[in-house]
């Protein structure tokens, strides 16, 4: 409860903020002006490119992206079976990896949500799997497509090259070390092509080849100065961020990737080189190395605090790769001697154990989620209801979740990138667009709380009165977003007083400019 409870707030705001520049590239490439500018953003863009082509020709930029996740959670499950299958040979172990994957709530929860989560890991195992089976010049596009997903995957682009290098085969004379080098240069350039496409891109839209890491910096600035939570690696900030990722993860398949990891490791004392080689040739050398590249990414992101928190949902991807290091773990890295069935025994009743704790403690979490009502959605159905009752209704709004589940065309929304900074600039811009509704919710960076305290103290000279008023939702719910009715002028008296309880966590008032 106390895991779920921290995170919950946060759990999807991403999500939207993906719709939403779905949405924008949709729009784009359905008006003809799609160009690389119109990739740049936050994120890295081709899962949002994706969804945008699909969702141009089926239309639905909202439940496209959930259905191409859901379609990735099903694959995902089936090359856990495939990974597993390679490493084990046993088709009951292949199975039951895959059930547990296929079962497992966090996965089900983030198969049916418009997130990278879940597609990226479908393509890392593929990745994987394409490695095992020799065929590098697909794990290497694939891993390509990783890296424009997510940022944590450009750590593979040492791994396979140099997997494909290592292979016993290329030794054998002068003639195949020469083509293998050969090969593995054009391997790496291929790989990099994703990181430099991604430095022209932000070239094209921003004229700076570094904007996209100057604008993550800062949002990480913003984020630290906002949270003195975060400002500082506390003993009980690093143990609860440690437990979140064991909690999706699962400490029995953290546990035997590092068994498997020193298994493979005592099995080979012949020196780094000789032990560096055997990671990356066998197969689950193989699966370690991804396992292990994007752990230690995201360590080193965390400590030196570009990467603020670690969600639970950053440990879908060891769950995943996991199972299968777990299944040869239990199948081959019991102790040698007679008390082998014995040892078996207990470790498939422990293993059971923390499997079954996780699903249920787990299924609780996430049907708390499923069924909290979501503050976003009450701010945005009241908004979506003012303008079914005026259709001339302006809202000035910064949160993407908001817009986005509003159903109103997100471009007709006033926001923080197309409303001067300045108080005075900014009150006039209010006037001048005939804002009638503002939302304000506490966003890092935002300077919507001291533009409203400043309107606030100088209604008189502003012609402007904000009324924070308690709107009726559809249901009741608490709330930490605040909606104003705009007023001309100073509000004298307000006739209509809106009876019930506080929003606490989704609305406390509703604008209007009268």
């Amino acid at each position: 409860r106390l895991i779920g409870a921290y995170w919950l707030p946060n759990a999807f705001g991403d999500a939207y903020a993906y719709t939403e520049q779905i949405y924008y590239l949709r729009r784009a490439i359905l008006q003809g002006t799609f160009s690389l500018s119109s990739l740049f953003g936050f994120w890295l863009p081709l899962y949002q490119l994706i969804c945008a082509v699909i969702s141009a020709i089926a239309g639905s930029p909202v439940y496209v992206p959930k259905l191409v996740s859901a379609f990735c959670g099903g694959g995902v499950s089936l090359l856990v079976l495939l990974l597993t299958w390679q490493l084990t040979a046993s088709r009951s172990l292949s199975l039951a990896a895959a059930a547990i994957a296929a079962v497992n709530p966090y996965h089900v929860l983030y198969s049916a949500s418009a997130m990278t989560d879940i597609p990226h890991a479908f393509v890392i195992l593929l990745c994987a799997y394409c490695c095992i089976r020799d065929r590098f010049v697909p794990a290497t596009l694939w891993a390509l497509i990783a890296g424009l997903i997510r940022i944590e995957s450009w750590v593979l682009i040492p791994i396979i090259p140099l997997a494909y290098l290592l292979k016993p085969s290329h030794s054998n004379t002068i003639r195949n070390r020469i083509r293998a080098l050969l090969n593995t240069t054009l391997l790496t350039v291929l790989l990099c092509a994703g990181p430099v496409f991604w430095l022209v891109v932000t070239w094209r839209a921003t004229g700076t080849l570094w904007k996209y890491f100057e604008i993550r910096n800062n949002y990480i600035v913003e984020t630290l100065a906002s949270s003195p939570w975060l400002a500082h690696l506390s003993l009980s900030r690093v143990g609860l961020d440690s437990v979140r990722l064991v909690y999706t993860s699962n400490p029995i398949v953290l546990y035997f990737a590092v068994v498997v990891l020193l298994v493979l490791f005592r099995n080979n004392t012949s020196g780094i080189v000789c032990r560096v080689r055997q990671l990356l040739t066998t197969a689950q050398g193989l699966v370690l190395a991804f396992f292990f590249a994007h752990l230690i990414f995201l360590v080193v992101a965390y400590l030196t605090r570009n990467q603020p928190e670690i969600w639970p949902r950053y440990g879908l991807i060891f769950f995943s790769l996991g199972l299968p290091l777990l299944a040869y773990g239990v199948a081959f890295c019991a102790p040698p001697t007679g008390s082998r069935s014995a040892w078996n025994l207990r470790l498939l009743y422990l293993t059971g154990g923390l499997f079954a704790l996780q699903f249920c403690v787990q299924l609780i979490d996430v049907t708390r989620i499923v069924l909290k009502p979501d503050n976003n959605l009450i701010t945005a159905q009241f908004l979506e209801d003012q303008r079914r009752a005026d259709d001339t209704t302006t809202i000035y709004c910064e949160d993407g979740a908001i817009r986005v589940l509003s159903g109103i065309p997100l471009e007709e929304f006033k926001d923080q990138y197309n409303s001067p900074a300045d108080a005075n600039a900014f009150m006039d811009s209010l006037k001048k667009n005939q804002v009638r509704l503002l939302v304000y919710k506490d966003l890092p960076g935002s300077r919507l709380k001291e533009l409203i305290a400043s309107i606030n103290s100088r209604q008189q000279r502003t012609g402007i009165t904000l009324e924070k008023v308690i709107p009726k939702p559809r249901n009741q719910v608490g709330s930490d977003i605040i909606v104003y009715r705009i007023h001309e002028g100073e509000l004298a008296e307000v006739t209509t007083k809106h009876r019930g309880r506080s929003v606490g966590a989704a609305l406390r008032g509703r604008p209007m400019l009268r």
